[in-house]
C-alpha cells in the first residue's frame, strides 16, 4: 500500500552543486576552471546566470532588463531567483531536466538560495569558496565598481555570515587557482551519476 506524503517533494535525480561565497573569492574562475578541465566528462554541466546587470568581463551571465526579469520569473523560467545588492538573479528552469537526466549541475549562487534550494532538490553539494581577506579586497578593488570604503563594507557583511550543514564543503581559492580548481574538479567527479563521494 502507497503512502501519500502531502507537500511538494525534494527533486531527486543528478547532484545539483550550489558555489556560493563572498564576492572576490573567484567563484567564476572556479566554475570555469572545472568546465575546462571536464570538458569531455558527460552528464555534467555549467548553465549561465540571468542577471538584471550589464555584462562584464569577469562574469559570464545573461542580462535581462528588471521588467524582463520579472516577466521571465512570473512565468516559471527560473528554478531558483534571489536578489541581491539591488540587482535580480535567476537559474534556468532547464536545470531540472538536466539534472531529471541523470547530470550533475553548477551553479554560481547567493546564500540566500541555499536553503530554497534545499527543500526542491535532492542530491545536492554547497561548495564554499573561500580567500583571506586581504586576497578579497585586492580582487574586489581590481573590479573598479566600489570604492575602498565600500568594499570594507561588503567584506564585513560577509565575514557575519557563515553556511554549515552536512552536504558543506569548504575551499580556500586564496592561492593559484589550479590549486582550489582541482580540489573542486575532484569534488564534481565524486557528484557524477548521483554519487556523494566525501
Amino acid at each position: 500500500m502507497s503512502r501519500r506524503v502531502n507537500g511538494p517533494q525534494p527533486f531527486r535525480s543528478g547532484t545539483l552543486v550550489l558555489v556560493v561565497g563572498p564576492s572576490g573569492a573567484g567563484k567564476d574562475s572556479l566554475i570555469d576552471y572545472a568546465r575546462q578541465r571536464l570538458l569531455d566528462v558527460p552528464y555534467m554541466v555549467f548553465p549561465r546566470r540571468t542577471v538584471t546587470r550589464s555584462e562584464s568581463d569577469f562574469e559570464d551571465n545573461l542580462t535581462l532588463s528588471e521588467a524582463e526579469f520579472d516577466e521571465a520569473a512570473a512565468a516559471g523560467a527560473f528554478a531558483l531567483s534571489w536578489r541581491a545588492h539591488g540587482l535580480a538573479y535567476g537559474i534556468p528552469r532547464a536545470i531540472e531536466a538536466d539534472l531529471a537526466g541523470g547530470a550533475s549541475v553548477v551553479v554560481n549562487v547567493s546564500r540566500m538560495a541555499i536553503e530554497p534550494a534545499r527543500t526542491k532538490y535532492r542530491p545536492l553539494r554547497v561548495v564554499v569558496v573561500t580567500a583571506r581577506r586581504d586576497v578579497l579586497f585586492e580582487r574586489l578593488n581590481a573590479r573598479g565598481r566600489e570604492s575602498s570604503e565600500e568594499i570594507a563594507r561588503r567584506l564585513d557583511r560577509a565575514d557575519l555570515v557563515s553556511v554549515t550543514g552536512d552536504d558543506v564543503t569548504v575551499i580556500d581559492n586564496s592561492g593559484p587557482l589550479e590549486a582550489a580548481g582541482e580540489a573542486f574538479v575532484s569534488l564534481l567527479q565524486g557528484c557524477i551519476g548521483g554519487r556523494q563521494e566525501r
